[in-house]
């Protein structure tokens, strides 16, 4: 049975299906949602037109892909993203994964399915890149050049590791190699950029350095990597899609039980599980959120396992960055743009003593809001000319 979707239900913006129009501009000043494609695609109020889409994300992103454009009616900016990285690694001979029940499979088979399941612009299905492997990052730049499309993002899966002093000259000196715009994906359990303390000042080198770069699947990071030089960048919905860990391990997890929401707090700029956040705001008035999801109720609500409470979450997450893009795109790219980004940062900083005080905490416990190591980075790095 063929995948190629009937004309009768083809999805809407066929332009996107002509392989010579270029991936940059149709990405370029974009923060992507990325939505789990283990579920049923819909589209979401929150997303800005002008400045998002959405990258739909796993196993079945091409059959969910096509769903939200065909059946949802979705006409925005949209990657795929199946993910292959998860379970496959990249090797010297064979960087990325193609299907292996076609006979005539190729890199670009992969690229021109997505564009017909109704992609913007098409990934390229690489492997995860392991620590230090430099053949297996060089095979992929080598068979990324000879990719003769301009619709084209390559996909770099790494470890957060070649981000790392050791690894960071390599990895720029090879990207500088790759003729296409390239889409960089950290693998490492929680946040990668809490790896080591160098690693956000080595992701803005990397920025900085090589044009046409994205930064996907990660958190805030997104907004950083926008205001220092990146051309697109995404957020997952959910934790698990806010970074990758290799192929092989298993995600470390809490207490095995209901899974809640983690919930954007927008004065303190970082995300809270839900139940973090019921227990502090247990006898004190929590901080709330004037968001349209919100509109000026608490955030200690969420602390409930049902779809609707998550929706909820996710509509008042997206409904805060997707408003913080906005307000970014008003600043000019360069120093206007970072300083900004670097005095919005610093404030939040500023906000965790207060908050701790206001909830009876102290300015400095334990128990209470710690400011993450990436957001204290952002508000203290010099801002690069």
């Amino acid at each position: 049975m063929s995948n190629t979707p009937s004309p009768r239900r083809r999805p809407p913006a066929l332009k996107t299906l002509d392989h010579t129009v270029p991936a940059v501009p149709l990405l370029q000043g974009r923060v992507l949602l990325h939505e789990n494609a283990l579920n049923l695609p819909r589209p979401r109020r929150a997303l800005d037109d002008d400045f998002s889409g959405v990258v739909m994300t796993g196993a079945k992103a091409d059959e969910r892909a096509f769903q939200l454009r065909s059946t949802a009616g979705y006409e925005g900016t949209l990657l795929i993203d199946s993910a292959p990285y998860t379970t496959y690694v990249a090797t010297p001979d064979e960087p990325f994964m193609v299907p292996t029940d076609e006979l005539f499979a190729s890199v670009d088979t992969s690229l021109a399915f997505q564009k017909a399941r109704g992609a913007s612009a098409a990934l390229t299905p690489t492997g995860y890149i392991p620590p230090a492997d430099s053949k297996a990052l060089k095979a992929v730049m080598r068979e990324a050049n000879r990719i003769e499309r301009a619709d084209t993002v390559v996909s770099l899966p790494v470890d957060v590791t070649w981000l790392n002093r050791e690894n960071i000259g390599q990895l720029i000196a090879v990207c500088l190699k790759i003729r296409h715009p390239k889409a960089l994906i950290l693998f490492r359990q929680f946040d990668p950029l809490e790896q080591t303390k160098d690693i956000p000042a080595n992701l803005r080198r990397l920025l900085a350095e090589v044009e046409h770069m994205a930064l996907l699947r990660t958190d805030l990071a997104a907004l950083d990597a926008i205001a220092h030089g990146a051309f697109c960048a995404g957020i997952g919905v959910q934790s698990s899609l806010r970074h990758a860990i290799p192929p092989g391990e298993k995600a470390q997890v809490g207490k095995p039980g209901p899974t809640y929401p983690n919930v954007l707090m927008p004065e303190l700029m970082c995300f809270k599980g839900a139940a973090s956040l019921a227990r502090l705001y247990s006898n004190v008035d929590p901080a709330t959120c004037s968001c349209e999801e919100c509109d000026g109720r608490g955030l200690d609500r969420f602390y409930l396992p049902d779809g609707e409470t998550r929706r909820e979450a996710d509509n008042h997450t997206v409904l805060t960055w997707s408003g913080w893009v906005t307000e970014m795109a008003g600043y000019r790219p360069g120093p206007a743009r970072k300083s900004w980004w670097r005095d919005k940062c610093a404030a939040a900083v500023d906000r965790y003593a207060l908050e701790n005080q206001r909830i009876g905490l102290g300015a400095s416990p334990r128990s209470g809001f710690q400011a993450p190591s990436p957001l204290k980075a952002w508000a203290t790095l010099p801002v690069a000319p």
